[in-house]
């Protein structure tokens, strides 16, 4: 299931977002319709879709984002946030981990911080 962000984005699920009528999330669903291999407009709009808790629809946003550009340490963190929002602990354990990973390679302080308190919320739904 992790591995959900090397499916390609579908019409069908970028039309669902597009008929948003939040104009930053209309206009980011734009720009990633346009140009879908973008992931600077992918993690912008799933961004925008966290902001609104709307963790359904930036799950894949994010998921397309880190698929794009691997070592988007924000996006595997945001997706794997998404993740626990909606209760999917065992799928969210990864992103969290890639997460974890690059954060410690990219000397990422406070974002590694929050990827091991993310592992933790997760290992304990998970008991």
């Amino acid at each position: 299931m992790y591995n959900r962000a090397a499916l390609p984005v579908t019409a069908a699920r970028r039309s669902a977002v597009i008929a948003d009528t939040d104009p930053r999330i209309a206009g980011l669903t734009a720009m990633v319709t346009e140009d879908p291999d973008n992931e600077l407009a992918w993690f912008s709009l799933g961004q925008a879709l966290f902001e609104a808790h709307r963790f359904a629809d930036a799950e894949p946003a994010f998921a397309r984002a880190a698929a794009l550009q691997p070592d988007l340490m924000m996006a595997h963190l945001r997706r794997a946030e998404c993740l626990v929002s909606l209760q999917r602990y065992a799928d969210a354990r990864p992103s969290a981990e890639t997460a974890r990973a690059l954060a410690i390679a990219q000397h990422h302080v406070g974002p590694r911080g929050d990827a091991e308190d993310l592992i933790e919320d997760i290992d304990d739904a998970l008991d």
